[in-house]
């Protein structure tokens, strides 16, 4: 599976540190301090040395990226994700490389951005993305709702990952509708912490009780 993947592992990481690339080319024109830290009202209240901030975050997203790579890629089951699931894996530092490196250089150029904005259309497509593919993974030890119950019963499995798919997509939705809003009202941040917190749970004990309904499959 190694073999099949590697242009794509290799792609995907390279694309995670391109924010170094951008930095170097930049350096001129960067502030010795970088807004590295936000709060609720997406206002910087954390700064990094220029070549700390260049260097350390694309490279700690390379490390998490090779970790969560390498670990999926070890998977026992890792055949029911092959495919688009696996691609999740593969995206989603890369990703979250560009959104939250692009923010801190914007800022750090003078680019008026909302931050907070930004972080809750990204969090929204993230949610609606994962909602769309969760229920066309199979039973694994990586991408998923891992749960015993599920992962002892395909059943249960199908039927968790539908549910969380519905709610993901759901969260998704709303969040990208509030983050129009988030900036102007700073407590929907904290009920959305509440919010994402009820959506990482409500599958988890959706499939115990399924479980408890139909009972465990030997």
């Amino acid at each position: 599976m190694i073999k099949k993947y590697l242009p794509k592992i290799l792609v995907t990481s390279l694309i995670t540190v391109l924010p170094i690339l951008f930095g170097l080319i930049m350096w001129g024109r960067l502030p010795d301090l970088v807004p590295s830290h936000f709060n609720a009202e997406g206002t910087a209240d954390g700064y990094m040395p220029k070549a700390v901030f260049i260097f350390a975050l694309p490279a700690a997203m390379l490390l998490v990226h090779v970790f969560c790579t390498l670990l999926t890629l070890a998977d026992p089951k890792r055949k029911n994700i092959d495919g688009k699931p696996f691609l999740i894996v593969l995206w989603i530092c890369p990703l979250m490389s560009l959104l939250v490196n692009g923010l801190c250089y914007a800022l750090a150029l003078g680019v008026k951005v909302n931050v907070t904005t930004a972080v809750f259309l990204g969090i929204g497509i993230m949610f609606i993305f994962f909602g769309n593919y969760l229920p066309k993974c199979g039973q694994n030890y990586s991408i998923g709702i891992k749960v015993p119950w599920a992962l002892n019963d395909e059943d249960n499995w199908r039927a968790t990952h539908r549910f969380a798919g519905k709610i993901y997509v759901a969260v998704g939705i709303i969040t990208v509708i509030a983050a129009f809003f988030a900036a102007s009202f700073p407590w929907l941040v904290t009920g959305y912490i509440v919010l994402a917190a009820i959506a990482g749970s409500a599958p988890m004990l959706y499939s115990y009780v399924y479980y408890v309904k139909h009972g465990k499959k030997e």
